[in-house]
């Protein structure tokens, strides 16, 4: 009887035990649930401040979804108050009604929604970020429509990837680009003005192709200063390229997503304290111009400065300029080197430049005159300008007017210059002037451009 009693007592026990092992689950399950629900709210709740708490407002650096980098990032800026209303601006060149680049302001409504993840959902139209998701022709908005809809395939749903007191990521939520805002720590036009600045500083007109460098290999970013550019292996006719979106900052670029080079990663770059170069993060990958071939190459005439010329080069110059400035009708005569002209036609030779004026009156030159003689620019190593002179170089018309004796002399001073030279110029990015020493010879020499 004792034993049947225990038996069933220990029957009871481990009933008992299992129930309460289940009670346990099911509310460690319910409880699990509800904290994921409340997880989410306090996320919403956190975003919410995150968003409102920023006196100056955010930097948001906005791409649009097209895979082949079709469009440049674009730099929007926003302002969020807790009553859901929120101020943007920006400067681009897809704002309407006439506003196109120039810096325009809006106001419309956000909302956080709670799907999957965190939203942020910009509801009602807005003349700044509307554009990019409007479904219709960017090339002719407003008047075309789309098929599909997709017009510049922006989004105005972006799902919440990362956030931080000072940093929020997203994904669009229909086309996928990788958005992110930053806290603005300056005024908002204060910041497109340095930004504008930093982009003249390290992009120009003459030079859009850079070198990009990382453990000895380099490769080339071709188109920079468009806001959208391409990795190579060579500048002109590419075997290999990859189109990648940028926003320009205050202190450089920033690419739409991470790229790699040589095993390192890189995504933004900074202008480095000296300005020589472009660094990424740490500092392993750096972007400079293609400087030395662009110098190479310029049809923009470099002038020389004859007061920096040393060696046999400073004898020839001593002994030209005077008689150029005792031949008859030339004065105030000068040398460079470029292009004779920019314009087609006969006056249009590459390599050494003279200047001069045939009409003086009083303080007014007039007339001014300019002779080609064809000498060749290349880069046999970075940084290096090989100038060749062969005796029977050809000569435009102008250069022909310069009595005999002193064609000669330009003749003589060409060739002198005929050698391999290290150039060092005074901007890794957009040079005005370059030193050039002589790699084997004792002569050296500056050239400036003319700024206007």
């Amino acid at each position: 009887m004792m034993k049947k009693d225990i038996r069933t007592i220990a029957l009871g026990v481990a009933l008992t035990a299992t129930a309460l092992t289940s009670c346990a689950r099911f509310e460690e399950e319910d409880l699990f649930e509800e904290s994921a629900a409340l997880r989410i709210e306090h996320n919403t709740d956190k975003l919410q401040d995150i968003l409102v708490d920023a006196p100056d407002g955010w930097v948001m650096q906005y791409y649009t979804g097209r895979g082949e980098a079709v469009f440049e990032g674009f730099n929007l800026f926003a302002k969020f108050e807790k009553s859901g209303k929120v101020l943007m601006a920006g400067d681009h060149r897809y704002l309407r009604d006439g506003h196109a680049n120039q810096y325009t302001e809006a106001a419309s409504l956000y909302e956080i929604i709670r799907e999957d993840g965190l939203v942020l959902a910009f509801n009602t139209w807005n003349d700044i970020l509307t554009p990019f998701v409007d479904p219709v022709a960017y090339w002719a908005a407003p008047n075309v429509l789309l098929k599909d809809g997709a017009g510049m395939e922006g989004d105005q749903n972006l799902v919440v990837t990362s956030m931080s007191e000072n940093e929020i990521t997203f994904r669009g939520e229909r086309y996928s680009a990788q958005i992110r805002m930053v806290k603005a720590d300056r005024d908002w036009q204060t910041y497109l003005a340095d930004t504008k600045a930093m982009k003249e500083r390290i992009t120009s007109d003459a030079i859009n192709s850079y070198y990009i460098t990382a453990d000895g290999t380099t490769m080339y970013c071709v188109g920079l200063r468009d806001g959208r550019y391409r990795i190579s292996e060579r500048v002109k006719n590419p075997l290999q390229t990859d189109s990648i979106s940028c926003c320009f900052t205050p202190t450089g670029f920033r690419n739409e997503s991470v790229s790699t080079l040589a095993g390192h990663s890189f995504q933004e770059f900074t202008l480095n304290e000296d300005g020589s170069a472009l660094v990424n993060e740490d500092g392993t990958v750096r972007i400079v111009a293609t400087w030395d071939t662009y110098l190479a190459e310029a049809d923009d005439i470099f002038w020389l400065d004859g007061e920096s010329l040393t060696g046999d080069l400073k004898t020839l110059y001593d002994q030209l300029i005077p008689a150029l400035e005792a031949a008859n009708k030339v004065y105030f005569p000068r040398i460079g080197i470029g292009r004779s002209t920019k314009q087609a036609g006969d006056n249009n030779v590459p390599g050494l430049v003279v200047e001069w004026y045939t009409v003086r009156r009083s303080l007014t030159l007039q007339n001014m005159r300019r002779g080609g003689l064809t000498m060749e620019r290349s880069v046999p190593a970075m940084g290096q300008m090989t100038i060749s002179y062969q005796e029977n170089a050809t000569s435009d018309n102008d250069f022909q007017e310069l009595p005999e004796s002193v064609q000669t002399l330009i003749r003589d001073f060409a060739a002198a210059l005929a050698t391999t030279y290290q150039m060092t110029p005074n901007s890794n990015f957009a040079p005005t002037e370059v030193t050039l020493s002589a790699i084997n010879g004792n002569s050296s020499f500056r050239l400036a451009k003319e700024t206007e």
